[in-house]
């Protein structure tokens, strides 16, 4: 299984559009060579660079096999949403307080569709998916905290 973007390369720099104090979209994504038997993929971002720890950018599961691409505008019927950890259903981009951090884009081939309610959080949805992941594939990209920037946008 393969993740990829057309707007971010492997270990590429992440453009501030992608920020929370830029556009605050969601970067497009590629799926491709889901496994047989995948019956739902899920999709985390995250910071593991954080000083909290891990910072959910983005949590959506319940995607339908066959989506070969994903976007914030464009979710496929029957995506559900998850909490991130700024207490919000949908995408927060990153906005790194210092230094450079990893964004990592993680996909996940399940062999169930997890029966959460939307805005469910990560701990629910990692408890849910526990033993049933067929594939993961992920992409990684960065953002400093000077790139990040701001434009005037909320954080």
């Amino acid at each position: 299984m393969r993740l990829s973007s057309p707007v971010i390369g492997e270990g590429e720099r992440i453009d501030r559009r992608y920020s929370a104090r830029g556009r605050n979209e969601l970067p497009p994504l590629c799926v491709a060579d889901v496994p047989p038997g995948t019956r739902s993929l899920a999709i985390v971002v995250e910071d593991p660079d954080s000083p909290l720890g891990d910072v959910t950018h983005w949590l959506a599961w319940n995607i339908p096999p066959q989506t070969r691409q994903l976007d914030a505008v464009h979710l496929p019927q029957g995506c559900r949403l998850g909490t991130n950890s700024f207490g919000k259903v949908g995408y927060r981009g990153p906005t790194p307080p210092e230094g450079r951090h990893r964004i990592r884009f993680v996909l996940l081939a399940l062999d169930m569709a997890p029966s959460l309610p939307r805005g469910a959080n990560r701990g629910a949805f990692e408890h849910a998916v526990s033993g049933h992941v067929l594939a993961r594939a992920e992409l990684t990209g960065f953002m400093d905290a000077s790139e990040a920037g701001t434009d005037g946008a909320s954080p």
